[in-house]
């Protein structure tokens, strides 16, 4: 008998945990959209970039103001209500014109999700790997036009980024 879990096929009480964690966290039916992602002909820092993004683990204003009480979780550009991952890279305005003059679908940009994952698994069915490792650098683009209008005050146009 194998166990699927574990890269030597051995059964242990720890491989069963972090299987049993992973499956309770959501990244085990994901597995195969991480593979492809890490296959992508884009830069080391941009995987590593959508790979924070799929996870959320990027310091957005909401997740700050989880830790650090007193802190303004709304949007720093243009005052959303909550400042979240799927904010800052697909529903923020500039996010939005960015995406569009992209020429990417309207029905990924104007759609609703629940998470950053589902969002980039959505377009990895549709779109090619050339399609969509153009995507990622967009949005590392889009995340760091977000950051220097932040923290230098300074923000492009859509058509610059």
């Amino acid at each position: 008998m194998v166990w699927y879990h574990n890269p030597h096929g051995c059964y242990t009480s720890k491989s069963a945990y972090s299987w049993l964690l992973l499956k309770e966290m959501g990244y085990g039916p994901h597995r195969f959209l991480w593979k492809a992602l890490w296959k992508l002909d884009t830069l080391p820092k941009i995987r590593v970039f959508v790979w924070r993004v799929g996870h959320e683990i990027l310091p957005m204003n909401c997740k700050i103001t989880s830790i650090r009480q007193g802190f303004d979780n709304g949007c720093p550009r243009y005052g959303a209500e909550t400042e979240t991952m799927l904010h800052a890279l697909k529903d923020c305005p500039t996010s939005k014109a960015v995406l569009s003059t992209r020429g990417w679908s309207k029905s990924f940009i104007f759609k609703n999700y629940d998470h950053c994952i589902d969002w980039l698994e959505d377009l990895m069915r549709v779109l090619d790997k050339r399609a969509m490792a153009d995507l990622m650098t967009t949005l590392w683009n889009c995340w760091n036009n977000r950051n220097n209008f932040i923290f230098r005050g300074k923000e492009e146009e859509a058509k610059q980024i």
